[in-house]
Protein backbone atom coordinates (compact mmCIF):
# COMPACT_ATOMS: atom_id res chain seq x y z
CA UNK A 1 0.00 0.00 0.00
CA UNK A 2 1.29 3.45 -1.11
CA UNK A 3 1.96 6.13 1.49
CA UNK A 4 -0.98 8.36 -0.02
CA UNK A 5 -3.24 5.11 0.26
CA UNK A 6 -2.27 5.01 3.59
CA UNK A 7 -3.22 8.32 4.54
CA UNK A 8 -6.65 8.22 2.54
CA UNK A 9 -7.57 4.78 4.45
CA UNK A 10 -6.40 6.70 8.26
CA UNK A 11 -8.16 9.96 7.06
CA UNK A 12 -11.56 7.38 6.33
CA UNK A 13 -10.40 5.89 9.11
CA UNK A 14 -10.59 9.10 11.85
CA UNK A 15 -13.90 10.63 10.09
CA UNK A 16 -16.09 7.65 10.56
CA UNK A 17 -14.78 7.75 13.91
CA UNK A 18 -15.41 11.29 14.62
CA UNK A 19 -18.96 10.61 13.21
CA UNK A 20 -19.73 7.90 15.71
CA UNK A 21 -18.08 10.09 18.42
CA UNK A 22 -19.84 13.53 17.58
CA UNK A 23 -20.23 14.56 20.92
CA UNK A 24 -17.01 13.11 22.52
CA UNK A 25 -13.95 14.49 20.68
CA UNK A 26 -11.36 14.47 23.34
CA UNK A 27 -11.65 10.75 22.77
CA UNK A 28 -11.33 10.27 19.62
CA UNK A 29 -8.16 12.64 20.06
CA UNK A 30 -6.87 9.93 22.57
CA UNK A 31 -7.13 6.92 20.38
CA UNK A 32 -5.09 9.28 17.59
CA UNK A 33 -2.79 10.32 19.84
CA UNK A 34 -2.36 6.62 21.19
CA UNK A 35 -1.57 5.37 17.97
CA UNK A 36 -4.93 3.17 17.88
CA UNK A 37 -6.53 4.23 15.31
CA UNK A 38 -6.04 1.70 12.59
CA UNK A 39 -6.08 -1.07 15.09
CA UNK A 40 -9.96 0.04 16.41
CA UNK A 41 -11.04 -0.62 12.22
CA UNK A 42 -8.69 -3.29 11.61
CA UNK A 43 -8.22 -5.01 15.07
CA UNK A 44 -9.41 -8.55 16.66
CA UNK A 45 -12.99 -7.50 18.16
CA UNK A 46 -11.60 -8.13 21.64
CA UNK A 47 -9.77 -4.85 21.90
CA UNK A 48 -13.74 -2.89 20.74
CA UNK A 49 -14.67 -4.85 23.67
CA UNK A 50 -11.78 -3.81 25.85
CA UNK A 51 -11.76 0.00 24.65
CA UNK A 52 -15.84 0.14 24.76
CA UNK A 53 -16.82 -2.04 27.26
CA UNK A 54 -19.72 0.24 28.09
CA UNK A 55 -20.84 1.32 24.60
CA UNK A 56 -21.84 -1.88 22.69
CA UNK A 57 -23.82 0.25 20.20
CA UNK A 58 -20.99 2.37 19.06
CA UNK A 59 -18.47 -1.10 18.68
CA UNK A 60 -21.42 -2.54 16.15
CA UNK A 61 -21.18 0.84 14.32
CA UNK A 62 -17.91 0.49 13.59
CA UNK A 63 -17.99 -2.56 12.70
CA UNK A 64 -20.79 -2.15 10.17
CA UNK A 65 -19.37 -1.89 6.69
CA UNK A 66 -22.22 1.08 5.89
CA UNK A 67 -20.36 3.14 7.96
CA UNK A 68 -16.72 2.83 6.12
CA UNK A 69 -18.76 3.23 2.71
CA UNK A 70 -20.37 6.22 3.57
CA UNK A 71 -17.27 8.42 4.78
CA UNK A 72 -15.51 7.35 2.04
CA UNK A 73 -18.57 8.36 -0.30
CA UNK A 74 -18.43 11.84 2.22
CA UNK A 75 -15.01 12.08 1.29
CA UNK A 76 -15.46 11.85 -2.39
CA UNK A 77 -18.04 14.62 -2.53
CA UNK A 78 -15.79 17.13 -0.69
CA UNK A 79 -13.13 16.56 -3.02
CA UNK A 80 -15.35 17.18 -6.24
CA UNK A 81 -16.54 20.41 -3.99
CA UNK A 82 -12.62 21.55 -3.19
CA UNK A 83 -13.68 20.90 0.59
CA UNK A 84 -10.68 21.12 2.41
CA UNK A 85 -10.66 17.85 5.53
CA UNK A 86 -8.17 19.30 8.17
CA UNK A 87 -7.56 16.63 10.42
CA UNK A 88 -6.13 17.36 14.06
CA UNK A 89 -2.45 16.71 13.03
CA UNK A 90 -3.19 18.90 9.80
CA UNK A 91 0.00 21.67 9.49
CA UNK A 92 -3.24 23.47 8.32
CA UNK A 93 -5.34 23.02 10.91
CA UNK A 94 -6.03 25.96 13.30
CA UNK A 95 -3.26 26.08 16.03
CA UNK A 96 -5.27 28.15 18.88
CA UNK A 97 -8.15 25.79 18.11
CA UNK A 98 -6.13 22.43 18.79
CA UNK A 99 -4.65 23.89 21.86
CA UNK A 100 -8.35 23.55 22.84
CA UNK A 101 -9.02 20.38 25.08
CA UNK A 102 -12.09 19.54 22.82
CA UNK A 103 -10.79 20.53 19.91
CA UNK A 104 -12.72 18.86 16.83
CA UNK A 105 -10.33 15.74 15.46
CA UNK A 106 -11.40 16.77 12.08
CA UNK A 107 -13.04 20.39 10.23
CA UNK A 108 -14.78 20.62 7.06
CA UNK A 109 -13.54 23.63 5.77
CA UNK A 110 -14.27 25.43 2.77
CA UNK A 111 -12.35 29.12 1.79
CA UNK A 112 -9.01 31.15 0.95
CA UNK A 113 -8.55 32.32 4.46
CA UNK A 114 -5.30 31.19 6.69
CA UNK A 115 -7.00 29.42 9.63
CA UNK A 116 -3.66 30.72 11.73
CA UNK A 117 -3.10 34.59 10.79
CA UNK A 118 -1.14 36.54 12.84
CA UNK A 119 -4.48 38.48 14.59
CA UNK A 120 -7.64 37.26 14.45
CA UNK A 121 -11.00 37.83 16.44
CA UNK A 122 -14.93 36.30 17.10
CA UNK A 123 -17.60 39.19 16.87
CA UNK A 124 -20.98 37.33 18.26
CA UNK A 125 -24.42 38.85 19.82
CA UNK A 126 -28.26 38.59 19.61
CA UNK A 127 -30.35 37.65 16.70
CA UNK A 128 -32.46 40.74 17.45
CA UNK A 129 -29.53 42.94 16.49
CA UNK A 130 -30.58 46.66 16.95
CA UNK A 131 -29.59 50.00 15.03
CA UNK A 132 -26.73 50.61 17.20
CA UNK A 133 -25.34 46.76 17.58
CA UNK A 134 -25.25 46.53 13.63
CA UNK A 135 -23.09 50.29 13.29
CA UNK A 136 -21.07 48.92 15.79
CA UNK A 137 -20.15 46.15 13.99
CA UNK A 138 -19.35 48.38 10.88
CA UNK A 139 -17.31 50.72 13.20
CA UNK A 140 -15.34 48.09 14.51
CA UNK A 141 -14.50 46.42 11.18
CA UNK A 142 -13.89 50.14 9.50
CA UNK A 143 -11.48 50.88 12.38
CA UNK A 144 -9.67 47.71 12.26
CA UNK A 145 -9.16 47.98 8.12
CA UNK A 146 -7.90 51.11 8.41
CA UNK A 147 -5.76 51.32 10.88
CA UNK A 148 -3.51 48.37 9.32
CA UNK A 149 -4.85 45.46 11.56
CA UNK A 150 -7.18 43.61 9.48
CA UNK A 151 -7.65 40.26 11.65
CA UNK A 152 -9.69 37.27 10.09
CA UNK A 153 -12.81 38.16 11.67
CA UNK A 154 -15.23 34.76 13.04
CA UNK A 155 -18.72 34.34 13.23
CA UNK A 156 -21.56 32.51 13.40
CA UNK A 157 -23.55 32.96 9.88
CA UNK A 158 -26.26 33.63 12.11
CA UNK A 159 -29.44 36.32 12.22
CA UNK A 160 -28.60 39.67 13.63
CA UNK A 161 -24.97 40.43 15.17
CA UNK A 162 -23.17 37.66 12.97
CA UNK A 163 -24.11 38.40 9.59
CA UNK A 164 -23.59 41.95 10.00
CA UNK A 165 -19.94 41.27 11.49
CA UNK A 166 -19.56 38.90 7.79
CA UNK A 167 -20.88 41.63 5.91
CA UNK A 168 -19.04 44.21 7.93
CA UNK A 169 -15.79 42.53 7.50
CA UNK A 170 -16.33 42.18 3.54
CA UNK A 171 -17.70 45.40 3.15
CA UNK A 172 -13.68 46.86 4.42
CA UNK A 173 -11.99 43.94 2.73
CA UNK A 174 -11.06 41.41 5.24
CA UNK A 175 -10.97 38.19 5.61
CA UNK A 176 -14.19 36.38 7.49
CA UNK A 177 -14.78 32.85 8.46
CA UNK A 178 -18.18 31.83 9.34
CA UNK A 179 -18.78 28.93 11.86
CA UNK A 180 -21.49 26.10 10.79
CA UNK A 181 -24.07 24.42 13.51
CA UNK A 182 -24.64 21.87 10.25
CA UNK A 183 -22.61 19.96 7.48
CA UNK A 184 -20.74 22.00 5.02
CA UNK A 185 -23.14 20.64 2.18
CA UNK A 186 -25.83 23.09 3.47
CA UNK A 187 -26.14 26.92 4.78
CA UNK A 188 -27.81 27.68 7.49
CA UNK A 189 -30.11 30.28 7.77
CA UNK A 190 -30.53 29.56 3.80
CA UNK A 191 -31.10 33.25 3.57
CA UNK A 192 -27.52 33.88 4.23
CA UNK A 193 -26.18 31.47 1.25
CA UNK A 194 -25.21 34.50 -1.00
CA UNK A 195 -23.09 36.01 1.78
CA UNK A 196 -21.60 32.71 2.62
CA UNK A 197 -20.61 32.12 -1.40
CA UNK A 198 -18.90 35.71 -1.11
CA UNK A 199 -17.01 34.44 1.75
CA UNK A 200 -15.97 31.63 0.48
CA UNK A 201 -14.00 33.80 -1.90
CA UNK A 202 -12.01 35.93 1.38
CA UNK A 203 -12.62 33.79 3.70
CA UNK A 204 -14.32 30.63 4.67
CA UNK A 205 -17.06 28.30 5.68
CA UNK A 206 -16.04 25.59 8.16
CA UNK A 207 -17.56 22.95 10.58
CA UNK A 208 -17.01 19.78 12.48
CA UNK A 209 -19.89 18.16 10.89
CA UNK A 210 -20.13 15.79 8.71
CA UNK A 211 -21.89 16.53 5.41
CA UNK A 212 -25.72 16.07 5.80
CA UNK A 213 -26.13 16.93 9.47
CA UNK A 214 -28.70 19.20 10.10
CA UNK A 215 -28.79 22.18 12.47
CA UNK A 216 -29.70 20.66 15.37
CA UNK A 217 -30.40 22.54 18.65
CA UNK A 218 -27.61 21.06 20.51
CA UNK A 219 -25.24 21.88 17.56
CA UNK A 220 -25.14 25.35 18.03
CA UNK A 221 -23.59 25.31 21.45
CA UNK A 222 -21.38 22.92 20.24
CA UNK A 223 -20.64 25.22 17.45
CA UNK A 224 -20.02 27.92 19.38
CA UNK A 225 -16.98 26.74 21.27
CA UNK A 226 -15.05 26.51 17.62
CA UNK A 227 -16.01 30.36 17.30
CA UNK A 228 -14.43 30.89 20.50
CA UNK A 229 -11.28 28.70 20.01
CA UNK A 230 -10.41 29.71 16.48
CA UNK A 231 -9.50 32.99 17.73
CA UNK A 232 -7.75 35.20 19.78
CA UNK A 233 -10.70 36.84 21.80
CA UNK A 234 -14.19 37.43 21.31
CA UNK A 235 -15.81 40.72 21.26
CA UNK A 236 -19.49 40.40 22.54
CA UNK A 237 -21.85 43.65 20.44
CA UNK A 238 -25.03 43.03 21.67
CA UNK A 239 -26.56 40.44 23.70
CA UNK A 240 -29.16 39.66 25.90
CA UNK A 241 -27.98 38.16 29.38
CA UNK A 242 -29.30 34.49 27.97
CA UNK A 243 -28.13 33.30 24.27
CA UNK A 244 -25.69 31.96 22.60
CA UNK A 245 -23.00 34.38 22.97
CA UNK A 246 -23.09 33.84 26.52
CA UNK A 247 -22.42 30.51 25.93
CA UNK A 248 -19.76 31.15 23.54
CA UNK A 249 -18.15 33.66 26.19
CA UNK A 250 -17.94 30.90 29.02
CA UNK A 251 -16.24 28.74 26.21
CA UNK A 252 -13.77 31.96 25.71
CA UNK A 253 -13.06 32.18 29.04
CA UNK A 254 -12.17 28.39 29.63
CA UNK A 255 -10.03 28.73 26.86
CA UNK A 256 -8.36 31.39 28.41
CA UNK A 257 -8.87 33.76 25.42
CA UNK A 258 -9.66 37.67 26.13
CA UNK A 259 -13.22 38.92 26.20
CA UNK A 260 -14.87 42.21 25.22
CA UNK A 261 -18.15 43.64 25.44
CA UNK A 262 -19.92 46.88 23.97
CA UNK A 263 -21.65 48.82 26.17
CA UNK A 264 -25.55 49.12 25.88
CA UNK A 265 -27.78 52.05 26.64
CA UNK A 266 -29.48 51.33 30.17
CA UNK A 267 -32.56 49.98 30.12
CA UNK A 268 -32.31 47.84 26.59
CA UNK A 269 -32.86 44.43 26.77
CA UNK A 270 -30.17 43.36 23.99
CA UNK A 271 -27.51 44.75 26.00
CA UNK A 272 -28.28 43.50 29.40
CA UNK A 273 -25.99 40.22 28.80
CA UNK A 274 -22.89 43.28 27.61
CA UNK A 275 -23.19 45.19 30.64
CA UNK A 276 -23.48 42.27 32.79
CA UNK A 277 -20.12 41.08 31.21
CA UNK A 278 -18.46 44.75 31.98
CA UNK A 279 -19.81 44.95 35.70
CA UNK A 280 -18.96 41.48 36.56
CA UNK A 281 -15.19 41.74 34.95
CA UNK A 282 -15.85 39.49 32.75
CA UNK A 283 -15.09 40.99 29.95
CA UNK A 284 -13.51 44.35 28.97
CA UNK A 285 -15.28 47.49 28.13
CA UNK A 286 -15.16 48.01 24.39
CA UNK A 287 -15.79 52.03 24.08
CA UNK A 288 -13.81 52.19 21.69
CA UNK A 289 -12.10 50.11 18.82
CA UNK A 290 -8.37 50.44 20.02
CA UNK A 291 -9.34 48.83 23.25
CA UNK A 292 -8.75 45.55 21.16
CA UNK A 293 -5.60 45.59 19.08
CA UNK A 294 -4.40 47.05 22.43
CA UNK A 295 -5.05 43.93 24.42
CA UNK A 296 -3.79 41.77 22.29
CA UNK A 297 -0.58 43.18 21.24
CA UNK A 298 -1.24 43.30 17.49
CA UNK A 299 1.05 45.01 15.30
CA UNK A 300 -0.48 46.82 12.62
CA UNK A 301 0.32 45.74 8.54
CA UNK A 302 1.59 49.51 7.68
CA UNK A 303 0.76 52.78 9.02
CA UNK A 304 -2.29 53.87 7.48
CA UNK A 305 -3.92 57.75 7.56
CA UNK A 306 -7.25 58.06 9.12
CA UNK A 307 -9.65 60.33 7.51
CA UNK A 308 -13.10 60.90 8.50
CA UNK A 309 -12.48 57.77 10.66
CA UNK A 310 -15.88 56.26 12.37
CA UNK A 311 -15.38 56.03 16.14
CA UNK A 312 -17.75 53.43 18.44
CA UNK A 313 -18.31 56.88 19.93
CA UNK A 314 -18.99 60.13 18.78
CA UNK A 315 -17.18 63.24 19.51
CA UNK A 316 -19.02 65.87 17.55
CA UNK A 317 -19.81 68.29 19.86
CA UNK A 318 -22.69 70.30 17.97
CA UNK A 319 -24.31 66.64 17.48
CA UNK A 320 -24.65 66.46 20.60
CA UNK A 321 -25.56 70.06 21.55
CA UNK A 322 -28.74 69.46 19.25
CA UNK A 323 -29.91 66.48 20.81
CA UNK A 324 -29.42 67.85 24.07
CA UNK A 325 -31.47 71.14 23.46
CA UNK A 326 -34.00 68.65 21.71
CA UNK A 327 -34.76 67.48 25.38
CA UNK A 328 -36.73 68.16 28.16
CA UNK A 329 -35.96 68.58 31.69
CA UNK A 330 -39.00 67.00 33.02
CA UNK A 331 -40.71 64.74 30.32
CA UNK A 332 -38.99 62.63 27.87
CA UNK A 333 -38.13 62.88 24.69
CA UNK A 334 -38.72 59.58 22.40
CA UNK A 335 -36.02 58.61 20.00
CA UNK A 336 -38.29 59.40 16.63
CA UNK A 337 -38.59 63.25 17.91
CA UNK A 338 -35.10 63.80 18.68
CA UNK A 339 -34.58 62.26 14.99
CA UNK A 340 -37.24 64.79 13.92
CA UNK A 341 -36.48 67.99 15.49
CA UNK A 342 -32.30 67.23 15.23
CA UNK A 343 -32.55 66.00 11.80
CA UNK A 344 -29.41 63.30 12.75
CA UNK A 345 -30.49 59.71 11.51
CA UNK A 346 -31.36 57.14 13.74
CA UNK A 347 -27.82 55.75 13.47
CA UNK A 348 -26.09 58.94 14.88
CA UNK A 349 -28.54 59.71 17.64
CA UNK A 350 -28.72 56.18 18.76
CA UNK A 351 -25.22 56.50 19.46
CA UNK A 352 -24.64 60.05 21.08
CA UNK A 353 -27.83 59.27 23.13
CA UNK A 354 -25.43 56.36 24.24
CA UNK A 355 -22.57 58.39 25.43
CA UNK A 356 -24.31 60.77 26.50
CA UNK A 357 -26.01 58.41 29.09
CA UNK A 358 -22.76 57.24 30.21
CA UNK A 359 -22.02 60.98 30.49
CA UNK A 360 -24.61 61.21 33.41
CA UNK A 361 -25.92 64.14 31.23
CA UNK A 362 -29.28 62.41 30.25
CA UNK A 363 -31.54 59.40 31.90
CA UNK A 364 -33.82 57.13 30.00
CA UNK A 365 -37.50 57.36 30.56
CA UNK A 366 -40.60 55.32 30.09
CA UNK A 367 -40.39 53.17 26.92
CA UNK A 368 -37.74 54.85 24.43
CA UNK A 369 -37.47 58.12 25.62
CA UNK A 370 -34.67 60.37 27.28
CA UNK A 371 -34.69 63.37 29.66
CA UNK A 372 -32.31 65.71 30.92
CA UNK A 373 -30.87 64.72 33.94
CA UNK A 374 -31.98 67.67 36.91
Amino acid sequence: MSDGEMEEKELTYLCALSRIFLFKPSLVNGILTAGLLNDIFEGPDTLLRELFCEDKEAAEKIRDPALLEQTAADLKWMRGKEVSVLEITNERYPRLLKECPDAPPVLYYIGKAELNPSRSISMVGTRLASCYGKESCRNLADYFAKNGYRPMIVSGLAYGIDINVHRSALEFGMETVGVLPCGIDRIYPALHRDTAVRMTASGGIITEFPRGTPPLKINFIKRNRIIAGLTQGLVVVESRIKGGAMSTVEFACGYGRDVFAVPGRMGDVNSYGCNYLISKNIARICNHPSVIPEALNWQTEEFVEIKGQRELFSSQEKEKEKILLSLSDNSGTDVDAICSKTGLPLETVAVILLELELEGRIVPVRGNSYCLRR
